[in-house]
């Protein structure tokens, strides 16, 4: 597969930002939030949140940068070349 495609390391950024970050970064801090439901505004609960939306920047940011790794690698894609 990795032969056919130039730009396979692009798809494994562009998949892995959508499987790999949400797993890693911010679902445990959501889970750990509906499961342990600390006071509103406690310094757990803040440290959690910050987490939630820097694990969401990442997914989005690996995501985007894939795919715009992909666009680029593939404009001069030719099969076996």
């Amino acid at each position: 597969m990795a032969v056919t495609f130039s730009f396979f390391g692009d798809l494994l950024g562009f998949f892995g930002g959508f499987g790999f970050a949400p797993t890693s970064y911010f679902l445990p801090s959501i889970i750990w939030l509906i499961l342990k439901k600390p006071k509103r505004f406690s310094t757990q609960w803040i440290v959690n949140w910050v987490g939630i939306f820097i694990g969401v920047f990442i997914m989005l940011a690996s995501t985007i940068g894939g795919f715009r790794n992909i666009i680029a690698d593939s404009s001069s894609y030719d099969f076996y070349q």
